[in-house]
């Protein structure tokens, strides 16, 4: 399984941004929507090995954590982004009747909505998978040896912050695929093609 956790600090938590205004009212959810497209998708299949986590920290509510399991999704993701973040709408409109922290609401068949915070799903991510964090100061991918269960973190547009880094240090080896920032989708892009390229053809 591989996942990948995003954290988009100012990603609106309610569903009242335009999907023809993604960039300027929805808090750059367009970011979440092509890192999902970049780790789910291929030119003519889909990767059902995927778990992808977007946390929503932006206003106007509490955070807000979107998941989506591969080997369980039956919505369609296309690659236009206004498909998708209009799944994302609908999960966050479906996250208003959460009451209990912690619990998961299936807004879709693998596609859930929660509460959770950041420091929840990376708890719970360590319990059964090695964790990364990817960032351009780390170890260089190549030097990495990697089991079968791994799981990666980003940030958005903006990138973690401090408090967040400090929260994962010592539970997270710090990784990197270049020395340069690059798009969270490319590197999520880059990570999927890289970890292809260990595993034999069938």
């Amino acid at each position: 399984m591989r996942t990948f956790i995003v954290k988009a600090s100012k990603a609106k938590t309610s569903p009242d941004f335009k999907l023809n205004d993604l960039p300027g009212t929805s808090g750059r959810i367009d970011v979440l929507c092509r890192a999902l497209n970049s780790a789910f998708l291929l030119s003519h299949g889909f990767r059902k090995n995927v778990r992808v986590w977007l946390l929503l920290y932006g206003p106007p509510n509490p955070p807000k954590a979107i998941r989506f399991e591969g080997a369980r999704l039956r919505v369609r993701l296309n690659p236009d982004e206004r498909s998708t973040a209009k799944l994302i709408m609908r999960a966050l409109e479906a996250g208003k009747k959460l009451r209990e922290p912690g619990k998961e609401l299936e807004v879709f068949p693998g596609l859930y909505v929660s509460n959770l915070t950041f420091e929840d799903v990376v708890r719970r991510t360590l319990k059964n998978s090695e964790l990364y964090y990817l960032h351009e100061d780390g170890r260089p991918i190549e030097e990495f040896s990697f089991g079968k269960n791994v799981a990666f973190v980003l940030g958005d547009h903006e990138g973690l912050p401090g408090e967040d880094e400090a929260f994962l240090e010592g539970v997270a080896e710090k990784i990197s695929v270049g020395r340069k920032s690059y798009l969270t989708s490319h590197v999520i892009a880059y990570v999927n093609i890289f970890l292809d390229s260990l595993t034999p053809p069938p």
